[in-house]
């Protein structure tokens, strides 16, 4: 199996070295790795040309300056791999990565992976989070119904180039000059990828203060620009697909039980998903049946049966029929 590494870089001269080199030390070597530098003004091309002069195995790709999707798309030019990794010029891969994900995607039968994180810097202030392994299955109509985001950051991400070529070339450069992680991450999810989280953690997470994404606080103008964005980029991605969403939705209770230990948070969003559609009454009542079944005796049910109190709060934190009107609660 093929791999490349896709390294996109803006202006990081004091930490890009540092990110190919982490790439270059992998127990299980890359195949190629493709450093796109996406017009720095600083002197990060002098740096990556004289570092890595005599490494064949490292590809480095200058252009003009058009944000972080446009430094995939170039880089997607260049890819050969089966399976594609990405990598922020600021973050670092630990030796194990490509062992670790190559074999969750030979073992797992997965299309998309997403690793453990942890943040360090000067600027870190989240504490260190645990990643336990999970099949994530699929999300094609979380993504086309409710934008959800089944992913992490850029340098947690890797897939196939099946479903890697389907996401990129991406038209929308000027939309994601940062934040391009929603590109690959709701892209691979319309694309049908079968998502999987790694156990542990295998990325370093630099937050230095300068990012360009961590860290920033958006005014509301950004996050109007952002859910614009989102809204265009959804809307591309299933016009290519070719889904009809609305005959699609029917499908919500299958989807959902792909999911390996959902938790509370996606089992009411499956629920809020169906009860917002126009689906038949009765086809949204199959949905909050199956789908609080399979709720259940994923989280709760141990030997066949559920506690009296774990089933009282479930039914209490359904979404609302007509017979809530008859207390006097209005439903939304």
């Amino acid at each position: 199996m093929r791999t490349t590494c896709l390294v996109n870089n803006y202006n990081y001269s004091q930490y890009v070295v540092e990110a190919v080199d982490s790439a270059l030390g992998q127990s299980l070597p890359f195949d190629e790795i493709v450093v796109v530098d996406d017009g720095s003004t600083d002197d990060s091309l002098r740096v990556l040309r004289q570092h890595y002069a005599g490494e064949r195995r490292v590809e480095i790709v200058a252009k003009e300056n058009g944000g972080q999707l446009s430094a995939f798309n170039a880089g997607m030019a260049h890819a050969t791999g089966d399976v594609l990794f990405f990598l922020d010029a600021d973050d670092r891969y630990r030796p194990q990565y490509t062992q670790q994900a190559i074999e969750c995607y030979e073992t797992q039968g997965i299309d998309f992976a997403i690793a453990g994180v942890e943040a360090f810097g000067p600027a870190m202030k989240s504490p260190r989070r645990k990643f336990p392994a999970r099949n994530r299955g699929y999300s094609v109509l979380a993504a086309l119904l409710a934008k959800k985001f089944v992913g992490g950051p850029t340098s947690s991400l890797s897939m196939r180039r099946s479903i890697a070529s389907f996401v990129l070339p991406c038209p929308f450069e000027a939309d994601w000059r940062t934040r391009a992680d929603d590109v690959l991450v709701l892209g691979a999810s319309i694309a049908g990828g079968r998502k999987y989280q790694m156990p542990g953690t295998q990325i370093d997470y630099r937050v230095h203060g300068q990012n360009h994404f961590a860290g920033q606080r958006p005014d509301m103008g950004k996050k109007l620009r952002h859910g614009l964005a989102v809204n265009r980029l959804v809307e591309w991605y299933a016009r290519e697909s070719g889904y009809n969403v609305a005959e699609a939705a029917a499908m919500l209770h299958r989807e959902f039980q792909t999911i390996e230990q959902p938790s509370f948070r996606e089992w009411m969003d499956y629920l809020s998903m169906s009860w917002r559609s126009k689906l038949p009454l009765g086809v949204r009542a199959r949905h909050l049946g199956e789908t609080t079944q399979y709720f259940l005796q994923q989280r709760f049910i141990r030997g066949g049966t559920a506690s009296s109190a774990v089933v009282a709060d479930a039914v209490l934190a359904l979404p609302h029929s007509n017979a809530g009107e008859k207390s006097g609660r209005r439903v939304a």
